[in-house]
């Protein structure tokens, strides 16, 4: 299962080509941050190759979501990419998702394939949600409120992709975030490293895999983060019922797949340095299937409140049988502030644990609950 970073890289990850590069500042002239980067965009585009568009020389505040179509690289290059005060929308997302007009928020009417995509920092970049966020009304509760955190749907997701293939995140801090940092679904190859995160939001997650992502690679990810740093979450529809408090979905294509669209596997995840609330990184699973994981060197070194540095476990919903969760790698976890280093609640399968250390005083190194089939810690 191991494969180091660049091995990745150069086996899943489409080489830069030469091709334009355009600076999205030349568009600035009689348009908003948002015109200028579509124009560029759209500049680039219609070249007939791959492309780069250079965001710098300034901040930019937008006013909708950046959208990136395929065979394109958007840098941001020593400055701030950051959402206007008052808008309910991603920060980036891929232009193959196409919301309902009907119901724009809800699950889109069709999600087209997007490849060959990079997201770049350059220059202690920083992608940035509003100072104020969107506030209306809660249409479930009549409470006029802050429209942040997993009840009011995806585009709460600061990068959000959907359907997308062989694809780069990297190099840049994000911050102010208004629910979940960066969600994938129905990705594959997909390579995100060197992110600085700082959250502090409810369902403050660093970076979400959710049905149907495969073959990826994280690696190199620090900070603090008020929610999971990375989490790889295959649930089915059960969790949302007529009682639940979810006004729209959180994924795009919805939550109806079935089979391998359900699934996640092949994940590899390491060099996880955050501090933070809830977990370092986490498999849960419920009739969908999460398998082939690697995980390692989970490190706290910022202050944690954390229940358990790494936990795999069942929840949200219904469906779950032995061995859903399963052939699962975790070693070198390191924990000085959660109750845990390592949890297991599930009964799950080859799940194995190595160099677990607990640091904290009166916590414990790990708790595992379930009948499980060849699970197993050495080494702490």
């Amino acid at each position: 299962m191991k494969i180091a970073s660049a091995e990745f890289a150069e086996r899943h990850i489409p080489k830069r080509i030469p091709g334009p590069c355009i600076h999205a500042s030349a568009f600035l002239p009689g348009r908003s941050p948002s015109e200028a980067i579509e124009a560029a965009i759209m500049a680039a585009g219609g070249s007939g190759s791959s492309a780069t568009v250079v965001l710098g020389s300034q901040d930019w505040i937008i006013d909708r979501a950046v959208l990136l179509p395929s065979n394109l690289e958007l840098v941001i290059d020593g400055c701030r990419l950051k959402l206007a005060d008052g808008v309910f929308d991603n920060i980036i997302r891929v232009a193959g998702i196409r919301p309902d007009f009907a119901e724009p928020y809800g699950v889109c009417s069709s999600v087209e394939p997007t490849e060959n995509i990079r997201i770049t920092g350059r220059n202690n970049a920083v992608i940035e949600g509003a100072d104020n966020p969107y506030t209306a009304t809660n249409p479930k509760t009549g409470v006029v409120e802050k429209w942040v955190g997993d009840y009011f749907g995806w585009r709460t997701v600061g990068i959000q992709l959907s359907r997308t293939s062989h694809y780069e995140i990297s190099g840049f801090a994000m911050r102010k975030t208004h629910c979940w940092a960066i969600s994938q679904e129905q990705c594959a190859y997909g390579y995100l490293h060197d992110i600085v995160f700082d959250t502090n939001v409810k369902n403050g997650d660093g970076i979400n895999f959710r049905n149907g992502c495969s073959f990826c690679l994280v690696d190199g990810i620090s900070g603090t983060t008020s929610d999971d740093t990375v989490a790889c979450t295959a649930l089915n529809g059960t969790y949302l019922t007529t009682q639940s408090k979810y006004i729209h979905p959180m994924q795009p294509m919805g939550s109806g797949f079935a089979g391998d669209a359900a699934d996640i596997h092949d994940i590899f995840i390491r060099n996880i340095r955050t501090g933070g609330l809830c977990h370092g990184v986490i498999c849960l699973a419920t009739s969908p299937q999460v398998y082939n994981i690697l995980i390692e060197n989970v490190v706290e070194e910022a202050s944690s409140g954390r229940e358990a540095c790494v936990k795999i476990y069942t929840g949200y919903g219904s469906g779950y049988k032995k061995g859903n969760l399963r052939n699962i790698s975790v070693s070198n976890v390191v924990s000085k502030g959660a109750s845990y280093a390592v949890m297991v609640k599930a009964a799950v399968k080859d799940v194995h644990f190595s160099a677990v250390r607990q640091l904290k005083y009166d916590a414990e190194t790990h708790l595992f609950e379930g009948e499980s089939d060849n699970l197993n810690i050495e080494g702490f």
